[in-house]
């Protein structure tokens, strides 16, 4: 057949494929599919964060090792969470599974999944705690506070709280932080580590002490010399001061009292400070041990003063007593530091919660007679553990 010249080839014929169709069916599965997992992904999301009412705070100790599904079955066990398989799953998705922290948690029932994970792997999307320390507070005090407002267990602080290792690795002299745990606000994470909330109180302490002892190097360096003493002893004397000063414009005459009786030969009897706020904290350490601190419940008793077994008697042991009893304000650490030079061997709780000082011992008696308070019935403690160890005290 011959071809003309100019003119044009036949059209070719198009040819249909049933390759097209099915891509664009699979196209449309994917799609629907990827619409899917996003509107299970964004319904997965807002059940994790969903509101819901929270029950009482339970503490949950999970041990190192534990799989997911060990640990949802503990969560569901202790009442935390009511669909564990669920949880589960949006930990793996949260890609929080390896996360997870061993310890004690504070945690609740009715949490979001994500608060509830927040706190299992004690991340900073937890909430945050005021927490406020006041001055004077001791570490039972403080142990039960942070319980109140949920950052860590009473029992974990206290266990931190007397960690040796710990203890040495923060420098801190003693059997415990007690004097340490500096009074002051602290923004605190919920559920927190015990020993990183003891670390952030006592570093607020030592850089709080560090910076007083460089203002009163000299007189430190007397003390060292004449008595031995070190900047411990001196938060010792301030926690005692702390505990007895009704105002903080009374910390410098009490301490003064407090230096008269130990550095007076002529006072009777020697060097005892006859301080009863120590007393009932050797009653707070081991009340069942102390067979005068049985009873204990915050009142000190003559007889609790007339104990020589409790090491932390002070109207039995002359000197300091083993190791400080409360949480001394910078104003009490100044004060023993500082004290100014007085004649007063004795003081009373007058009308005001202030005190009468005196020099002697006549003068006191006329004091109380005029109307105030015998020491016994001052400022009394809350009310104690029911048990307790005295740990490493020894007599002086």
């Amino acid at each position: 057949m011959t071809r003309h010249r100019g003119s044009r080839p036949p059209p070719a014929r198009k040819r249909r494929s049933g390759r097209s169709s099915t891509g664009r069916k699979r196209l449309a599965a994917g799609g629907l599919v990827l619409l899917l997992l996003l509107a299970a992904a964004g319904a997965l999301w807002s059940w994790s964060r969903g509101p819901s009412l929270q029950g009482d705070v339970i503490e949950m100790q999970i041990p190192p090792g534990l799989s997911v599904e060990q640990l949802c079955r503990e969560l569901a066990r202790v009442g935390v969470v009511r669909q564990p398989t669920l949880f589960g799953w949006y930990l793996r998705l949260a890609r929080h599974e390896h996360a997870v922290q061993p310890g004690l948690h504070l945690l609740r029932p009715g949490l979001s999944p994500a608060a509830l994970a927040a706190r299992l792997i004690r991340s900073r999307a937890r909430p945050p705690a005021r927490v406020t320390i006041p001055e004077g507070f001791n570490q039972f005090q403080v142990a039960a506070r942070l319980r109140e407002r949920e950052v860590t267990s009473r029992e974990a602080f206290l266990a931190a709280s007397q960690s040796t290792p710990l203890l040495a690795e923060l420098g801190v002299p003693g059997v415990s932080a007690e004097g340490y745990l500096f009074p002051a606000t602290y923004d605190l994470y919920v559920d927190s580590d015990a020993e990183q909330v003891l670390r952030t109180l006592v570093k607020e302490a030592h850089g709080r002490y560090r910076r007083l002892a460089e203002r009163h190097a000299e007189r430190l360096r007397e003390r060292e010399l004449g008595n031995g003493w070190g900047l411990h002893q001196f938060v010792i004397l301030a926690s005692i001061v702390e505990k007895e000063a009704g105002s903080r414009d009374e910390h410098g005459n009490i301490a003064s009292v407090f230096f008269n009786r130990l550095d007076d030969e002529s006072f009777r009897p020697k060097q005892m400070l006859q301080s009863d706020p120590t007393a009932g904290y050797g009653c707070l350490l081991a009340r069942a041990q102390i067979a005068t601190c049985t009873t204990y419940s915050g009142i000190i008793s003559p007889a609790m003063l007339r104990d020589a077994t409790n090491p932390y008697n002070t109207y039995k042991h002359p000197g300091l007593p083993p190791g400080p009893i409360a949480s001394p304000s910078e104003a009490a650490l100044e004060a023993v530091l500082n004290p100014p030079k007085t004649p007063y061997f004795f003081f009373v709780a007058g009308p005001g919660k202030r005190h009468v000082f005196s020099r002697s011992f006549r003068e006191h008696e006329r004091a109380i007679s005029a109307g105030g308070v015998p020491a016994v019935e001052r400022f009394p403690q809350p009310e104690p553990p029911a048990t307790g160890a005295l740990p490493g005290a020894s007599l002086h």
